[in-house]
């Protein structure tokens, strides 16, 4: 009697026991389909946060735990995002452009009524290059033929050019020019280059000296006859070469 009742009690186990391997397979097929779709929506995620994951799903695997919460807390979010380059904003560097471009367009004004007011058209030249406002001394309204050395009625030209020159901070190229004509020995000048470069060194030092712009600004350039803005075909033309650039770049 106790047999027959074995019997039909392990007839009533059996299937019961052939069908669990459903269960653990579709525990399966759960698992890998939340893993597919972490994967998938993690797709942009960072390196350190995918290995984290990677981490945590064979946890899961292995039976200890899930996910751990600490790998994508807000705060790990947010030291990710600190540690990510910023784009650099070219707003502010397009402002102070346009603000710079504003300051050269009123020192060109004040200028240009300075040499109207003062009737120096034929003695200086004011230009508004791409590189910068250009101011033209021709060489009689600072110096005396083949010297260095600045006239006394120019000084209050220079002075009040350079109290002008203030009103912006951009850097300032001085360039000396002469025309072709060649030294004699009895020039204190070896070349046209020296004597350019005498001028605009003077030139130079009487802005910082008198006008007290800041040496940093200012340097000097000497390119004797090699820069002509015209023919040296005639002695026109030639005082027309001799002559010093102030410019005031951009």
């Amino acid at each position: 009697m106790s047999r027959k009742r074995r019997r039909q009690k392990k007839h009533h186990l059996e299937p019961e026991s052939q069908e669990r391997w459903l269960v653990t397979y579709s525990d399966l097929i759960t698992l890998l389909l939340v893993f597919f779709i972490v994967l998938y929506s993690m797709s942009q995620i960072q390196n350190e946060k995918f290995n984290a994951l990677m981490d945590s799903l064979r946890t899961v695997f292995q039976g200890d735990a899930i996910l751990s919460e600490t790998s994508m807390t807000p705060t790990s979010q947010n030291n990710d995002l600190s540690s990510m380059p910023i784009k650099e904003d070219d707003s502010d560097h397009d402002k102070n452009k346009e603000k710079n471009e504003e300051k050269l367009d009123k020192l060109y004004l004040k200028l240009q009524d300075y040499i109207k007011e003062n009737r120096l058209g034929n003695e200086i030249k004011l230009t508004n290059l791409q590189r910068g406002v250009q101011l033209t001394f021709r060489e009689r309204i600072l110096f005396d033929l083949g010297e260095a050395r600045i006239k006394q009625q120019a000084f209050p030209i220079l002075e009040k050019v350079g109290g002008i020159l203030k009103t912006v901070p951009n850097e300032i190229s001085i360039e000396g020019h002469t025309d072709n004509n060649q030294f004699r020995g009895t020039s204190k000048y070896a070349s046209n280059w020296e004597l350019s470069g005498t001028r605009s060194r003077t030139v130079m030092l009487f802005l910082i000296n008198h006008d007290k712009l800041h040496p940093e600004r200012l340097h000097f350039v000497g390119y004797g006859e090699y820069k002509p803005v015209a023919k040296n075909d005639t002695k026109a033309h030639q005082a027309m070469n001799r002559r010093v650039n102030i410019i005031v770049l951009r």
